[in-house]
């Protein structure tokens, strides 16, 4: 989010900030959940169906052990038989001393990842509770599987892991930790190390988060707003609320947000998870600096991508105002940071045409707005000389015309 905002988006989020001191401190919830039924390949078989007590949040975290809150561990794999060893082992390394169950489910993994988190399963003796998931056709996305998993979770805090990534013995206690600090907290997230891409050293990810000034749920509700989905924790309050998550947007996108309609969201500045960046996830990442039409391409289906976070947005909105009828003002002006948010957005298409004049009008359309002011002179850059913005990109990240692949030529100039 930029820094430099004009005065009217100061404006704005100094009234957000002002309508959400009011926010309850907590939310206790009257849902029902219940325990996980027993599945194929499970290591516990418990009666399915059986109602849980119902109450949510800070009362039913703080009855639930000497210990500490029932913690749910979510490791997901897919495809990672390389890493899916390590970040299990990472999991079950966990030092946090209450109770803790862990969940692992496959996506329907067509390598042996499900074969060595089974057999990883098979040798651990640990105090946790272990449970082995294997779904028999893959889900199509990482939301649409926590959708099947989430509902079967017993925490009252869920902490998510992924099967390619490494999480310090130390994450959920430092997790459960923050979230005793603030009651008022309904999502913790941290910093991460990047490793593993072959081309560039490991090295500490730059993560965004809330200013002390912006409430939570002004921050994320910027469409280009997230929390690494690889560090991320949730009350299980947020899940009931809200329902199940939107299968073509990530959980990193939703989950914040819908935790900042709750309460507060809380980053803990420390790298607790190593994320492994495997030449899928990298080629997509690096790929779009190849030419100006592949970043043309990459920006647009970003752009599609906001416009469905848009209304994700507005229907968790609709659900919080259900919750809280009372606080209409907060609602609409929480509707409006959305949609000036995805405007904003739309305003950088004219920033990769293939004409000068327009890429030209774009950025002055940019600063008339206000938008983005802190990456100014990174929109002039590419407007005013897209080749060499791109090549700049490229070497900033130490790639080479080898590593890239041949692309549509450029009309840019």
């Amino acid at each position: 989010m930029p820094s430099n905002r004009p005065a009217s988006r100061v404006r704005l989020a100094g009234l957000l900030e002002a309508s959400f001191l009011s926010v309850p401190r907590f939310a206790i919830y009257p849902l029902r959940r219940h325990a996980p039924a027993g599945e194929e390949g499970d290591r516990v078989s418990d009666p399915s169906g059986v109602p849980i007590p119902a109450s949510r949040g800070v009362v039913a975290l703080m009855q639930t052990s000497r210990q500490g809150p029932a913690v749910t561990a979510v490791l997901l794999s897919y495809d990672c038989e390389a890493y899916i060893g390590a970040a299990l082992d990472g999991v079950l390394a966990q030092d946090y001393a209450g109770p803790l169950e862990i969940v692992v489910s496959d996506d329907a993994s067509r390598d042996a990842s499900f074969e060595i988190a089974q057999a990883r399963a098979g040798q651990y003796r640990g105090p946790h509770r272990l449970v082995l998931k294997r779904r028999q056709s893959n889900s199509g996305s990482k939301s649409a599987h926590l959708n099947d998993v989430l509902p079967g979770c017993s925490g009252d805090i869920l902490v998510s892991f992924d099967g390619d990534d490494v999480s310090m013995p130390t994450r959920v206690r430092r997790i459960v930790d923050r979230f005793l600090s603030n009651p008022a907290a309904q999502a913790v997230y941290s910093s991460f190390t990047l490793v593993g891409d072959g081309i560039r050293p490991a090295r500490a990810a730059r993560m965004l988060r809330p200013p002390p000034a912006i409430h939570a749920a002004a921050w994320f509700a910027r469409i280009d707003a997230y929390a690494a989905g690889a560090t991320l924790a949730v009350r299980s309050t947020v899940v009931d609320a809200f329902g199940a998550l939107d299968p073509s947007l990530n959980e990193d996108v939703q989950l914040p947000f819908r935790a900042g309609l709750l309460g507060e969201v809380e980053f803990i500045d420390e790298p607790l998870v190593c994320v492994n960046r495997r030449a899928g996830s990298f080629t997509a990442d690096w790929q779009r600096y190849d030419s100006l039409h592949a970043y043309r391409e990459r920006m647009f289906a970003g752009l599609d991508t906001a416009a469905r976070a848009r209304l994700s947005r507005l229907a968790d909105i609709e659900t919080a105002a259900r919750l809280y009828p009372d606080l209409d003002e907060r609602w609409s002006k929480l509707r409006e940071l959305v949609d000036r948010s995805l405007g904003d957005a739309e305003l950088t298409r004219a920033l990769v045409s293939d004409r000068f004049s327009e890429r030209w009008r774009g950025l002055f359309a940019l600063l008339r707005a206000g938008a983005y002011g802190s990456e100014v002179s990174q929109h002039a850059f590419l407007a005013l000389a897209p080749q060499l913005y791109l090549a700049y990109r490229r070497r900033r990240l130490g790639l080479t015309a080898a590593r890239l692949r041949p692309s549509a030529p450029d009309a840019g100039t």
